[in-house]
């Protein structure tokens, strides 16, 4: 989008391209999902149900991880060229054992299916699909209602006509800026994935030290208490109790301090965490979308070409054949019926492959006007951190301030 995604954002790769919308996405609707009680099912398949919350909506539906493997597996089905979201694991492997209980484990689990229905519902064509509105508001089981309900899971390009103005906005060299990008995906996927590794890290540092300053103070108040107890008196000089009024002063703004670390942790693991996992899934996504055009975009218009050549050449010969065969009639309408067909089949797959290139070149401007919403998160990371030591700040300085004070009246 020429004026509008800046150079480091795919602006080279997008140069030229028309667009009406402005680059900057408002922030995302999110869909929001909660874990339901203890595990369901029978003793050998037991289960854990999530609560899909619409919060816009004030509804909820029930489903399981399955439901949520077959809306993907549906979805490739039907917009195979369009970038979709994947999905947590169901379980790892950690020395040995697999996880698929553990809270850590399925609270990520919880923030990797949000972002997916998130990115599902936020995408222009696919959060108008009526399989994912079943999936977000139809109250039966899933499970029973597609049984009930086949859906149709036929390919986009089966039902989507591009007109001649959709095809004039390809540029003339997409092949070269698609090279380019794929060349670049999984350095940025590797990039990004540190960065989110860095940073979730960061966080639980923070989440830790509050608990640290907690401890910390509880060890003091405790240390208080016991020069404080009954007959302390009979060795401890009166001077004494300023310390002990220092002491209990720092343990106090300890514990403030352990409740900044601990609020302002909480939110960077809720906000920016989750919005860079959300930028390195773009590329990811990009990565997976590249190779879908890989393994589904091919055709046999080649074969059928070749096919087409050498049946139409057996019908040259045919009508030129003297004397005609008896059998030149029935002949010649079986080899003009191959023909027909395989023409048809042609034209159908030339179709499919202008889809294929159109529908590739949406989806990755569309995955480049998604990086715009880094910008609103890392705004909000910086009031957040700048906040945040404001805040410490001013508890430390109140310490020093006590303190000061007492020390002074000494």
């Amino acid at each position: 989008m020429e004026g509008n995604g800046p150079s480091g954002f795919g602006g080279n790769i997008l140069g030229g391209r028309d667009g009406d919308e402005a680059w900057q996405l408002p922030a995302q609707s999110r869909v929001q999902l909660a874990l339901k009680g203890d595990m369901e099912g029978s003793l050998f398949s037991k289960h854990h149900v999530w609560l899909v919350i619409q919060p816009e909506r004030g509804t909820s539906v029930e489903r399981r991880y399955s439901d949520f493997v077959y809306l993907l597996d549906a979805l490739t089905k039907r917009y195979p060229f369009r970038l979709l979201p994947s999905l947590p694991p169901k379980r790892i492997q950690l020395q040995g054992r697999y996880l698929a209980a553990d809270d850590l484990f399925l609270e990520r689990r919880r923030k990797g299916l949000e972002r997916a229905l998130t990115a599902l519902t936020s995408h222009p064509v696919i959060k108008h699909d009526g399989l994912l509105a079943t999936f977000l508001n139809e109250q039966t089981d899933l499970t029973l209602y597609r049984k009930a309900h086949p859906f149709d899971l036929s390919e986009e390009s089966h039902t989507r006509t591009l007109s001649p103005s959709d095809l004039s906005k390809l540029p003339q060299d997409l092949d070269s800026r698609l090279t380019l990008l794929r060349q670049r995906i999984a350095p940025l996927v590797e990039h990004w994935t540190r960065i989110t590794t860095t940073l979730d890290r960061l966080a639980h540092r923070r989440l830790n030290q509050s608990k640290e300053y907690e401890a910390f103070k509880e060890s003091l108040e405790a240390a208080v208490r016991v020069e404080r107890e009954q007959g302390a008196e009979a060795y401890k000089q009166r001077m004494v109790e300023q310390t002990e009024r220092e002491v209990l002063a720092t343990a106090r703004v300890a514990g403030e301090v352990g409740e900044t670390e601990g609020a302002s942790a909480r939110r960077k693991l809720e906000t920016v965490v989750e919005e860079v996992k959300r930028h390195r899934e773009i590329y990811v996504n990009l990565r997976d979308l590249f190779a879908r055009q890989t393994t589904l975009g091919i055709d046999n218009v080649d074969k059928l070409r070749k096919r087409v050549e050498t049946n139409t050449s057996k019908l040259s010969i045919l009508r030129t054949a003297s004397p005609r065969p008896p059998t030149f009639d029935a002949d010649a309408d079986r080899l003009t019926s191959l023909i027909d067909a395989d023409q048809r089949s042609i034209d159908q797959l030339l179709r499919r492959r202008d889809f294929v290139r159109w529908c590739v070149w949406e989806e990755v401007g569309w995955a480049f006007r998604c990086t715009s919403l880094l910008s609103l998160a890392l705004k909000g990371y910086a009031a957040d951190e700048t906040a945040y030591a404001k805040r410490l700040a001013e508890q430390w300085g109140a310490l020093a301030e006590a303190v000061g004070a007492d020390a002074a009246v000494m």
